[in-house]
């Protein structure tokens, strides 16, 4: 979430610097804002729609089988095992996957 929002917080003073270089012809120094912001925006968003898509997929195997199958939701979603295992420890440590639910 952190990295989203920083997104975009620098893609908007790189956009508004980008307005204020135009009127003095240097538009190098707003690009050094706008670009990283558009990364971070992009790649933290990628992030938080992972993780989830691991948190709903891993709570609904929670319902069926009383277990969560790591290797499953990655086959399902084409991320490594290793993402989606920290993935779900992430949601064990906020509390919306319960710590005794059992991962495989």
């Amino acid at each position: 979430m952190k990295r989203y929002v920083w997104g975009i917080i620098l893609f908007v003073f790189g956009f508004l610097s980008l307005f204020g270089a135009m009127e003095k012809h240097e538009l190098g120094p707003s690009f050094v804002f706008l670009v990283p912001g558009v990364l971070l925006a992009y790649f933290g968003k990628k992030y938080l729609n992972e993780w989830k898509q691991t948190t709903e997929m891993a709570l609904q195997m929670i319902r069926d089988d009383r277990q969560i199958d790591a290797f499953e939701i990655s086959k399902r979603l084409g991320i490594s095992e290793i993402n989606i295992r920290l993935y779900l420890l992430e949601a064990k440590k906020k509390g919306i996957i319960p710590n005794e639910a059992e991962i495989i």
